[in-house]
């Protein structure tokens, strides 16, 4: 933009803090509409969300809340105490 316009230049930012797949597409829409329109659109990414910029992605829709978070028990067997 030239510097006689920026005054008047309307922009969006866009945190990105999920990074799993199902929150990967929300931001990346409002991104690429806003663009369409004619605003400036900064995009940061912060906590979960720094996984989308990698170039190896393993996404999938899961039901948990947060699944780029790692679950801190997963894989580990628990064994059952002896009651009687």
């Amino acid at each position: 933009m030239s510097e006689e316009n920026t005054s008047n230049a309307k922009s969006m930012s866009l945190i990105v803090t999920k990074g799993s797949l199902d929150w990967a597409y929300p931001p990346f829409i409002l991104a690429t509409t806003a663009a369409s329109m004619g605003l400036d659109v900064s995009m940061f990414f912060t906590f979960y969300g720094l996984g989308l910029l990698q170039k190896k992605m393993d996404l999938e829709v899961t039901a948990l809340g947060n699944p780029a978070m790692k679950m801190p028990m997963a894989g580990m067997h628990i064994g059952m105490p002896n009651l009687v």
